[in-house]
């Protein structure tokens, strides 16, 4: 955290973007459960590295990505958001560089051509660029066709300064538990660095090939490094499968979580390819406890658990009741703040690609606004030590709460269990869901 707060101030960097750099990284640690960045240790030293992402979430995929460099990265953005002298210029310190698309009517290569210019010096003296090569967002879980601007930039780079000059294309998967909202997963999986020197030689006798070579290569490494549902048609049902339906067994990293979930994903492509009765039946049975554990206001986890006893559900809902006011206390001193980030987004954001980053930079700005509010009003009524005290135990206060709602909600899934298996269908559900994890669970 002293990094975070203390270490980057002193760099060279735009002051925008140090702003924005403890906004993202104070928000993405309060907003993910759990968030590893994995083979974070492939990255090559002294060389232009360029990152090659998927892109599921509009703002949030570059926004986790922003705080965990040392360097500041570039990303190559829209270009009609430059259209104004002042975006231009605040984007810019935010070291965002213009890209123009096929969709924008205009000559994309003669106008691309200076921000190529730009990526090729940034590369040349090993700055970091960040690329979204699929060329635009999409929440679902599927590496799309990738765009060759970024095999273009790279080779270019070598052509103008010469195939010694060091470059690596990074393939970055971010795979989200859930898109949408907090006390999620996240994991930014790193892939083989590709030397890109190694397309140079191609590049001089056939661009064109050697270009589409280098595509196809990030393409193939980016679709092991995320869960990729290629079966679109059932694509909700293989999603509640693999985030919804519990694990083959109980893990603490989320690394470990994403290797079930491909194997997972793994058998069921398998079961599609050799058996399509089986993957037909496979499908329905989802289905059923989609709608099941929908209509019940329950878990699917709770399917494969014994059912708890009625004393002990009571007596942990009247040690909850005990614990309420503490639990008051915590929505006073966060309530507000966490709740009007969650109705602007939901109230005047159509595109849901960008409620979770939304979410996450209001939230931050609010919550420091919000508590800073109580800490003068609190020094302005109170001795300066209770005030302290008061003060400091916010951050706790804010952690017990936010634990009290999800023990909550626990609880309250146990009792609507209770009642669930109570239901006329209920075996026939169970049935359905044994079934699914004696095939892929």
């Amino acid at each position: 955290m002293k990094k975070i707060w203390l270490n980057y101030w002193i760099k060279d960097w735009h002051f925008f973007y140090k702003i924005g750099y403890a906004l993202v990284t104070t928000g993405s640690r309060a907003y993910f459960r759990g968030f590893q960045y994995e083979g974070k240790s492939k990255i090559p030293k002294n060389a232009g590295i360029v990152y090659a992402v998927n892109h599921q979430n509009a703002f949030l995929d570059p926004i986790v990505l922003a705080g965990q460099t040392n360097a500041p990265l570039y990303y190559l953005t829209r270009a009609d958001i430059f259209k104004k002298k002042l975006a231009n210029k605040l984007l810019r310190q935010l070291y965002m560089l213009p890209i123009f698309r096929q969709r924008d009517g205009v000559d994309t290569i003669s106008k691309n051509a200076t921000t190529f210019i730009e990526c090729y010096d940034i590369l040349k003296n090993q700055g970091n660029l960040v690329i979204f090569p699929e060329g635009n967002h999409n929440y679902k879980k599927l590496i799309r066709p990738l765009k060759k601007g970024l095999a273009r930039i790279t080779l270019g780079t070598l052509h103008k300064y010469g195939k010694e000059t060091p470059i690596y294309i990074i393939p970055l998967g971010i795979d989200y538990e859930n898109h949408f909202n907090m006390n999620s997963d996240i994991l930014l999986n790193v892939g083989n660095p590709i030397d890109v020197s190694k397309y140079y030689d191609q590049f001089q006798e056939n661009n064109v090939e050697a270009i589409n070579k280098l595509t196809f290569k990030v393409f193939d490494e980016l679709r092991t490094l995320v869960i990729n549902i290629e079966d679109q048609e059932n694509y909700e049902e293989i999603y509640y499968l693999l985030h919804r339906f519990p694990l083959s067994k109980k893990v603490s990293s989320v690394i470990e979580k994403f290797n079930l979930r491909q194997e997972k994903l793994r058998k069921t492509e398998q079961i599609k390819i050799q058996d399509p009765s089986v993957y037909n039946k496979l499908l329905s049975d989802i289905k059923s406890v989609q709608s099941f554990t929908k209509k019940n206001s329950i878990r699917p986890y709770l399917l494969e658990i014994p059912e708890d006893s009625f004393i002990k559900l009571f007596g942990i809902s009247i040690i909850m009741f005990i614990l309420l006011p503490v639990h008051l206390l915590g929505l006073i001193t966060n309530y507000i703040p966490y709740k009007i980030p969650v109705w602007i987004v939901e109230n005047k954001i159509k595109d849901k690609h960008f409620h979770s980053s939304l979410k996450q930079v209001i939230g931050v700005v609010l919550f420091i606004l919000y508590w800073l509010i109580i800490t003068i009003f609190i020094f302005a009524y109170l001795d300066w030590k209770i005030g302290l005290i008061c003060v400091f135990s916010l951050p706790l206060i804010s952690l017990l709460n936010f634990r009290y709602w999800i023990l909550y909600i626990k609880i309250k899934g146990r009792w609507n269990y209770r009642k669930a298996i109570k239901k006329e269908d209920f075996l026939i559900i169970k049935k359905a869901f044994d079934s699914v994890q004696s095939l892929v669970g």
